[in-house]
């Protein structure tokens, strides 16, 4: 069995594998599909914040590169289609380059003595912030001084922005969200900690197991739970490289200690066919089904 989450307007499609739970997927599907609920929306979430960190990069690139390339002869890729910086290994060169960068030694004669008086400029500007004996600098102090280590940061932390979201999970929900339903395999699912592509996430209020460990109920004497009994019309996606991660051995002792379920803040479903092979694909899929506010169909086959 395959799951398929289909955009209306585009039928652009994700193909998922799915590695748990099948039975609460299928229930699910199935209820969402008697109620009319299978129709699910980001509420322009993924197109807002990728609009705003893909200018974030594209500004910090453009205003370090006004004034990096007079000072050392660097200057980072630049595109003027900004989903192209979506791509995953232009993302991984681009802080490769940033990094390496910092390694870059600026020589304020050297500048002040140029036949460019851009350059030259420079050079006299940071003469007049040195004493004589100091004619050598860094290049991220040499951009301090002259006003722009704010760009020259931000060409760093906008790449880490924009991988930090799609890794992240991101709310898909219909619009009757809150119509919570009950969840018959509450006793039988799988809850883990493990990165997974689609997921049934914790949007509800109270605390399950694990988190009741983690923050010191140990003895369970609060009763604010909430171990998945009702199940609501929504459910998380994210492009993040899908990893298992099993329970610390310091958790499974409590939990067989006080007979309860291992129940963690998730409940996996699915992971993304061939991801690693079409990331940026997907990436600029969900931004552009966003763009357009398409709501999304879960399609199990």
């Amino acid at each position: 069995m395959k799951l398929n989450l289909i955009f209306e307007n585009t039928n652009d499609s994700i193909e998922f594998d799915i590695v748990y739970n099948s039975d609460i997927l299928e229930h699910v599907v199935a209820k969402s599909n008697a109620d009319g609920c299978n129709s699910y929306s980001d509420d322009g979430n993924i197109s807002s914040s990728v609009d705003r960190y893909l200018n974030q990069l594209h500004n910090a690139v453009t205003l370090t590169n006004s004034v990096m390339p007079r000072l050392c002869h660097q200057k980072f890729a630049e595109h003027t289609d900004l989903l192209e910086y979506l791509d995953q290994k232009f993302l991984n060169r681009q802080h490769e380059q940033w990094v390496l960068s910092q390694q870059n030694i600026v020589d304020i004669d050297k500048l002040r003595f140029s036949q460019d008086k851009t350059v030259s400029q420079l050079g006299w500007t940071l003469h007049d912030l040195y004493p004589d004996e100091i004619r050598q600098i860094r290049l991220a102090e040499a951009m301090k001084k002259l006003g722009f280590i704010f760009p020259y940061e931000e060409v760093n932390m906008t790449v880490h922005r924009l991988e930090h979201f799609f890794a992240k999970d991101i709310e898909f929900k219909a619009q009757s969200k809150w119509q919570v339903f009950d969840n018959p395999f509450q006793n039988t699912m799988i809850s883990n900690n493990d990165v997974v592509n689609l997921s049934f996430g914790y949007t509800y209020v109270g605390r399950q197991f694990y988190n009741k460990w983690q923050f010191w109920d140990t003895d369970l004497e609060f009763v604010d739970h909430y171990n998945y009994e009702t199940l609501e019309y929504a459910f998380q996606l994210n492009l993040d490289q899908p990893q298992t991660i099993p329970y610390s051995k310091e958790f499974i002792n409590w939990q067989q200690q006080k007979g309860v379920k291992a129940i963690a803040t998730q409940i996996p479903i699915a992971n993304i066919i061939d991801l690693g092979k079409n990331l940026k694909y997907y990436r600029t899929m969900l931004y552009k089904n966003s763009k357009a506010n398409n709501r999304a169909t879960l399609l199990l086959h």
